[in-house]
């Protein structure tokens, strides 16, 4: 194999050789969380992964449109059980990345960031036990997202939360933050520091 080098002729260590990806989680304790939530444990597993190490603040990235609940649950549980204080930086975060957001022990946003929040949905197949019992799954999904809506302190009550998630409901930064789903918008100091 060839010695990677600099384009004056330096060795290149392997710590350089780290994707982008990486060397956030490696150096910073920044996990980017973008796409679809799917059943992968990446994420949660990352988390456990730098818990383990150190118990200092690990910060999420997120830019998702949500995707599956019972991933998202599995990660907010993660989220909720490991020692270190997890962080999230909202960028777009859409359905099931909106409770991600939400779930942070310190939440910020992005200053043109989006937040949206509505109703689980799905497709209903089969006979009509089978729709009844998706039916049933569905209703607990709603119930469980406002549950934890409210546990990491939404300023609504139930009824209000289920009022506004009838439809698509887009939040800016500063509505997101009056609702209660995050903190205060990022700055450029506090990035600085964590990159620091």
């Amino acid at each position: 194999m060839y010695p990677r080098l600099t384009d004056t002729g330096k060795p290149i260590s392997d710590e350089q050789m780290v994707g982008s990806g990486e060397h956030l989680v490696n150096k910073h304790r920044i996990l980017s969380l973008d796409g679809v939530f799917t059943g992968s444990m990446t994420a949660s597993n990352y988390l456990l992964a730098l818990d383990s190490r150190d118990k200092s603040p690990i910060k999420i990235l997120i830019t998702s449109p949500g995707g599956d609940l019972d991933s998202a649950f599995l990660l907010y549980d993660t989220m909720r059980l490991i020692s270190s204080p997890v962080y999230t930086i909202g960028r777009y975060c859409a359905s099931a990345a909106a409770l991600i957001l939400a779930a942070g022990s310190k939440r910020y946003l992005m200053p043109h960031a989006k937040v949206m929040l509505h109703l689980p949905s799905g497709q209903l197949m089969g006979d009509t036990g089978d729709i009844d019992i998706q039916h049933e799954q569905i209703t607990m999904y709603k119930n469980k997202v406002i549950e934890l809506l409210l546990e990491c302190g939404v300023k609504k009550t139930a009824p209000e939360i289920l009022k506004d998630i009838d439809r698509n409901f887009w939040l800016e930064p500063a509505e997101a933050i009056e609702y209660g789903l995050a903190d205060e918008i990022l700055g450029e100091k506090t990035l600085g520091e964590w990159l620091a």
